[in-house]
């Protein structure tokens, strides 16, 4: 689908969010890749900084011009950015990509054009779907389909990928989620929670290429993402058992 045919039969736009950690270096080559993408398309773009500013977000953002630059409620984590980004997306899709350059922002429109095209609730970028890959070495992608795995099976998400955060979100459905994680397993309980409480509640996954940061540290912590993903399964299924309960009844 080309440019004029996605302006065409999509009126309502998208918002656009990017969680951002001392992320200044890298916003100033992504938010103008991010406005060429999006140049025929109705949309916004947020970033959502630190609750105290940290770096030079602020000033880069007002550069760029018609960016929306706020700051994350609730505290500092990533959980807290991205519940701060459902709250304020005004349109009717919501799009939550890094802003470190690992995503590409001409997926988006790909992505604009699956949930189109299908109908979905939900579209992935996804690196397990046949065609998506990452940089990442051997451990890494190991450990990873581990994870990946032990989530489908245990929570049932008929999904190859569902620790990536690049998604498409109809955000009507995730406007008053109640999520609860702090760190990036909210990424999971986002889909474990959209699959109990959307009825028929349908996924697609689009493959994509998730690149090296273009800059700065990453902020995922190997020893705090393990435990706090052990952590989060066990809440969440006794979540997804209670949600079950009220459903039977």
């Amino acid at each position: 689908m080309g440019r004029q045919e996605i302006m065409s039969c999509f009126k309502n736009g998208i918002s656009v969010a990017l969680p951002a950690y001392k992320e200044a270096e890298n916003l100033k080559v992504m938010l103008p890749k991010l406005k060429r993408v999006l140049a025929d398309v109705p949309h916004e773009i947020i970033v959502i900084d630190t609750q105290r500013s940290m770096d030079d977000t602020k000033n880069i953002c007002m550069q760029c011009g018609d960016i929306k630059y706020i700051h994350r409620k609730g505290g500092e984590r990533y959980g807290d950015a991205v519940r701060t980004a459902f709250s304020k997306a005004s349109f009717v899709y919501t799009v939550i990509m890094d802003a470190d350059g690992s995503h590409n922002p001409n997926d988006i429109l790909r992505m604009l054009s699956e949930i189109e095209r299908s109908g979905c609730d939900l579209v992935i970028g996804s690196r397990y779907c046949k065609g998506g890959n990452s940089h990442n070495g051997i451990l890494l992608k190991g450990m990873s389909w581990v994870l990946n795995c032990t989530y489908r099976v245990v929570f049932g998400l008929k999904v190859k990928d569902v620790s990536d955060s690049f998604r498409m979100y109809r955000t009507e459905e995730v406007k008053h989620l109640k999520l609860d994680c702090e760190d990036f397993d909210i990424v999971e309980e986002i889909l474990i929670r959209l699959n109990e409480v959307v009825k028929n509640f349908k996924m697609v996954e689009i493959p994509i290429y998730f690149s090296k940061r273009q800059g700065g540290e990453s902020k995922r912590e190997l020893g705090r993402f393990v435990i706090s993903y052990l952590k989060t399964m066990k809440r969440l299924y006794q979540v997804k058992k209670k949600c079950k309960r009220k459903n039977i009844k």
